[in-house]
């Protein structure tokens, strides 16, 4: 009975019979499995590394060989090709990019996942079969990739490969992507954002014409104090422009040029401020503004420019300006 051979098997332990101490014959193997094939039961099971449990490099190198798929353990052949592209110091796409890797504090403590992802990113922005990318450049998406929200990675990943090099994704404050990272007319060392973006509208509501790309010291302190103290108009400008979509692909020519060729009570009215920005703010070469956009943002370059901005600034204070200042204003008059 069921209940005689539950009994019998209490007794054996390691194919002994630990009552009698016959060593009994292992039938096992092959209970329910009669039809298996003499080379079925002899083939070893596949060799399996599980990709989590391998050193940092050969972590790496695991998704890189993945071609876009998640690799969660890898075979004997494919932990093969991942040792070659190690020891491939010729490969300098590799190379770079285990470096990289170990250079990156957050990637060192980074889950498979994540390092699927990035691995895959960095292969969009750089393709295997194009120019190698610069330790350096690769060091600097890694940080950024690993300092950005979750949410934006996708974008700054679309921003990359365009070869925007943003360093975050900034957005507007109905959270459409501000834009940035691209070439405009500013300096390329300078890092526009919404914040110096702020300066730029404050300098453009101010009445004097100056170079706009070599500002001078007293308009700058002007415009920061307007951005400080969130005078108007500067405030309305600021509120509609930081709402508009890519404000930061602009040139800085195009946003004095919008700012100063607008009706001066526009600002009043938002919506018709918005509308006339939708309708105005257009350009195709942010890098190079052409002529018309130079005059209308009242770009003068002189040498003079500088003095003339603070003769302008000393007016506005309510100093006595030679050829600015009314000389027949009663407050001029000196009495005895």
């Amino acid at each position: 009975s069921s209940e005689a051979a539950a009994a019998a098997r209490q007794h054996i332990v390691d194919g002994v019979d630990t009552e009698t101490g016959e060593v009994l014959e292992d039938h096992t193997e092959n209970f329910g499995n009669e039809s298996n094939s003499p080379a079925q039961a002899t083939a070893p099971a596949p060799e399996l590394t599980v990709v989590a449990t391998m050193p940092l490099r050969h972590r790496v190198l695991a998704q890189y060989i993945g071609e876009g798929e998640y690799l969660y353990h890898v075979d004997a052949s494919q932990k093969k090709e991942i040792l070659r592209l190690e020891m491939d110091t010729d490969n300098s796409y590799v190379q770079n990019l285990l470096l990289a890797a170990e250079n990156v504090e957050a990637f060192k403590k980074a889950i498979e996942h994540d390092i699927h992802k990035i691995v895959n990113a960095v292969k969009k922005i750089f393709p295997v079969d194009g120019k190698t990318p610069e330790l350096a450049t690769v060091i600097q998406f890694l940080k950024t990739w690993f300092e950005t929200e979750h949410i934006d990675r996708g974008l700054l990943v679309k921003e990359w490969a365009k070869g925007n090099r943003v360093s975050a994704i900034q957005r507007t404050e109905s959270g459409a992507n501000a834009g940035g990272g691209n070439k405009t007319d500013r300096n390329p060392d300078y890092e526009h954002t919404l914040d110096t973006l702020d300066v730029e509208i404050a300098m453009a509501t101010l009445p004097m014409d100056f170079n706009i790309y070599e500002l001078p010291g007293s308009v700058y302190r002007r415009a920061k104090e307007i951005v400080k103290k969130k005078e108007s108009p500067f405030k309305e400008w600021s509120a509609a422009l930081r709402a508009t979509p890519g404000i930061l692909d602009y040139s800085r020519a195009a946003i004095f040029a919008l700012i100063r060729s607008a009706h001066p009570e526009f600002y009043h009215y938002p919506g018709r401020l918005q509308g006339y920005i939708n309708a105005n703010l257009t350009e195709t070469d942010h890098e190079n503004p052409t002529e018309e956009a130079l005059t209308a943002a009242r770009h003068t370059p002189e040498k003079d420019a500088v003095e003339e901005a603070n003769r302008q600034l000393a007016a506005a204070r309510g100093e006595y300006v030679e050829g600015i200042s009314d000389p027949n204003d009663p407050k001029w008059v000196k009495t005895g």
